[in-house]
């Protein structure tokens, strides 16, 4: 895939670092081969909210969108392996 470029200040940049790692926080980690592909995955799905101008919680709307278009099997298979390696997943 071609690299993404945007203009961002650091403010910026530090939210939207923010806003994938409490992404990732609750999609991932995934183990295994998918872990970058789905890492890059999400980071696009950032940097395109970023771009469409959304103003509400860009980490909550990249993880619905990830849940919904990343591949499923793959994500799947990734998410059960770190649940059985992590024991059962309690959410507030």
């Amino acid at each position: 895939m071609p690299a993404c470029q945007f203009d961002a200040g650091p403010e910026e940049l530090a939210a939207l670092g923010i806003a994938f790692h409490e992404a990732w926080r609750h999609v991932g980690p995934i183990y295994g081969p998918f872990e970058n592909p789905h890492r890059e995955w999400l980071a696009r799905l950032i940097l395109g909210l970023r771009r469409s101008g959304h103003s509400g919680d860009i980490a909550l709307l990249a993880i619905e969108q990830f849940m919904a278009t990343a591949p499923l099997a793959e994500w799947a298979d990734g998410a059960r392996s770190a649940q059985q390696q992590a024991g059962p997943v309690v959410r507030n």
